[in-house]
């Protein structure tokens, strides 16, 4: 295996454990994939430099100053998802994959009884953004069918859930826009956390049924809605 594409593979594993999402084995598959091309591809090799680096980036987390930008993060996409906007971690490479993915979540949970009000995330795009020299994370959203009013709603619901959590965040009231996290200093390692699907279904499950109960206490509608 030649040098120039060592350094290529070690650029890609440099990335993916600073994003934080990806245990050694979730490392070594989506390396080993990307690179499938390379029949000289050494995995012993590859193994040894996910182990190493991956230990050193979590002992460089013991010593970050809590909460991270990531926990205050997931702790605004936590309050989202229990407000009804469906909310995803690092989904998809693309825009039109993460707006595929949120969609896809949103029909499965309409399916159990659970009408969401829209979405938001940001993809692996986005996550490259943020670590790094702009250090700005972009966020995507929308109303679950376009509509233009209750995208509005969303939006400033997902920017005053994030400026609650601390973050400074640039948005021209704008739909055409995404909103800005600005200075954001990306701290996160691998804790094995599914913080997108599983997440998003549990959270809403919860609280649509609170919501239910309450409603059949003080309501004559058949089912609830987050809006």
């Amino acid at each position: 295996m030649n040098q120039e594409i060592k350094e290529e593979i070690l650029e890609q594993l440099k990335k993916d454990i600073l994003f934080g999402f990806e245990n050694e084995k979730e490392l070594f598959e989506s390396i080993n994939d990307m690179f499938y091309d390379y029949e000289e591809l050494d995995t012993n090799w590859l193994k040894k430099e996910i182990e190493l680096r991956l230990k050193i980036h979590q002992t460089e987390s013991l010593k970050w100053e809590k909460p991270t930008d990531f926990e205050r993060l997931a702790k605004s996409f936590n309050e989202l998802n229990k407000e009804g906007i469906v909310s995803l971690h690092k989904t998809g490479y693309t825009r039109q994959d993460a707006e595929g993915d949120c969609l896809e979540i949103i029909d499965e949970l309409k399916n159990i009884g659970i009408l969401a009000k829209g979405y938001c995330y940001y993809h692996t795009q986005d996550l490259e953004r943020a670590i790094g020299q702009e250090k700005t994370l972009f966020i995507g959203y929308d109303s679950h069918n376009q509509n233009d009013e209750l995208a509005m709603e969303v939006a400033k619901k997902i920017v005053d859930v994030l400026r609650k959590n601390g973050f400074t965040i640039k948005w021209n009231n704008s739909l055409d826009t995404r909103i800005e996290i600005s200075e954001i200093n990306w701290k996160k390692t691998v804790d094995n956390i599914d913080y997108n699907y599983n997440q998003v279904f549990d959270l809403m499950e919860k609280h649509y049924k609170i919501n239910n109960i309450q409603t059949k206490n003080h309501s004559k509608k058949p089912f609830w809605k987050f809006w």
